[in-house]
């Protein structure tokens, strides 16, 4: 699914929702763009959860950002269960 805003030569701005073979022009026109796409998102509110899926260099920075906080988090914790058995800095 996805949703088409335009600007028509007469100034006017509209949308269209398009999938497939399907395509459904907005029955009105805008004075702009803003309210064109405002329309449109009235009509067919985007997925929910953050729109567009990522993409794959999205989802490995993700993935990466994940690994790294996972990381901090057990080296403190590790941390942490040796100070408590008393062995400092030095080990």
């Amino acid at each position: 699914m996805r949703v088409e805003v335009w600007r028509q030569p007469n100034g006017y701005w509209r949308w269209a929702y398009r999938e497939g073979d399907t395509c459904l022009l907005s029955n009105s026109e805008y004075t702009s763009e803003e309210a064109a796409r405002h329309s449109a998102d009235t009509a067919y509110p985007p997925p929910s959860g953050g729109g567009e899926p990522r993409s794959r260099t999205g989802r490995l920075l993700s993935r990466w950002l994940e690994r790294f906080l996972l990381a901090v988090v057990a080296r403190r914790l590790l941390r942490r269960v040796r100070l408590r058995r008393g062995h400092g800095r030095g080990g």
